[in-house]
């Protein structure tokens, strides 16, 4: 009945304008699917229209997507287009970037991994900047995560600080690849001292 109720509104969502697809739809989806879920109404079999059925079944993941529904409603009201074009710019443009939280202990695990070995990396701190928890909601769409940190190199997320990605940079940095992949994305040469 969930993966239903998701199914439409997935559809229902990407038939609409990205800008009516807001924090506000998002919880709407949430608390119905939240409020199906935990009673015992059980809705009459329902099938949607050809125009809103989907090829491949939709993942349900309904923690994950309540979280973004949470990151989205921290972030408030913003231009999520330009938001999301400042992220793809800076990802693309710089050789390593770290999207962090100051006081996150996995953030300062992941900082001190590649101060360590003399990468050059830009640390964009989501609680200092002015639209970081806007770039966090939308951080979250490209990762599919809200974790952080969220870590890019060459234009690729290598993941937080022990997972996602490419594995994230310690398992990188404890198999060997995390040097391979900064060398080459410029972000880090064997020669190279702090």
């Amino acid at each position: 009945v969930m993966t239903e109720i998701l199914d439409v509104c997935v559809s229902l969502c990407s038939l609409a304008s990205p800008s009516a697809c807001s924090a506000s739809l998002v919880m709407t989806i949430l608390t119905l699917v939240l409020a199906v879920s935990t009673s015992s109404f059980i809705p009459a079999p329902f099938r949607a229209p050809a125009i809103c059925r989907r090829v491949t079944p939709p993942t349900m993941d309904l923690f994950g997507d309540f979280k973004k529904g949470i990151a989205k409603l921290q972030a408030g009201m913003y231009d999520e287009a330009e938001t999301r074009a400042e992220l793809d710019r800076t990802i693309s443009r710089k050789p390593c970037v770290m999207y962090s939280f100051s006081s996150c202990p996995f953030c300062k695990q992941a900082k001190g991994v590649l101060s360590d070995m003399g990468a050059m990396y830009t640390v964009i701190e989501l609680d200092e900047v002015e639209n970081g928890m806007a770039l966090r909601s939308e951080l979250a769409g490209i990762t599919g995560r809200t974790s952080m940190p969220a870590v890019f190199a060459g234009g690729k997320f290598l993941g937080g600080c022990n997972d996602g990605g490419e594995g994230g940079i310690k398992p990188l940095k404890a198999d060997g690849r995390l040097e391979e992949i900064l060398a080459k994305a410029g972000a880090w040469s064997p020669t190279q001292r702090i």
